[in-house]
């Protein structure tokens, strides 16, 4: 799998998906770039405008993943903000501080593919193969 995408999981009534990362780093940004590919179709050239600060804290790395993926996805049920930049500044086996940029929902820019309502635990994984990070997450929808 190429570093830089994402393949989708077969799975029954829910979608996952296995996102890889040089660090971990990457593979928390790409796991956000993927579940918002997966949520929502915009339109090419659409600048990201909005700064939203995100702070998630967890046990393990697994559960950090998921509080990440968790936080971003309620600023979009929230605030309507499709998500599309993703910057950690802190990342650590149990916290993450980052940003997250974007813009508001357009239905002239945006169009929703799925509606996701959580990231879940079923089938979670993260972990290190050789040098590159793999997580597999699945999202409820």
């Amino acid at each position: 799998m190429d570093v830089k995408q994402y393949e989708l999981i077969d799975h029954t009534a829910d979608i996952g998906i296995r996102v890889a990362g040089r660090d971990l780093e990457e593979l928390f940004v790409r796991a956000a770039e993927a579940m918002f590919d997966v949520m929502v179709a915009s339109k090419p050239n659409l600048t990201s405008s909005i700064n939203v600060p995100v702070d998630v804290t967890a046990h393990t790395q697994d559960e950090l993943l998921v509080k990440w993926l968790q936080e971003l996805l309620y600023v979009f049920d929230t605030r309507h903000l499709v998500l599309s930049s993703f910057y950690i500044d802190k990342l650590t086996d149990t916290a993450l501080s980052g940003v997250a940029k974007g813009m508001k929902f357009d239905e002239l820019r945006h169009e929703v593919k799925h509606q996701i309502k959580a990231v879940t635990y079923h089938k979670l994984s993260v972990e290190k193969k050789s040098d590159v990070w793999c997580a597999r997450i699945v999202f409820d929808i």
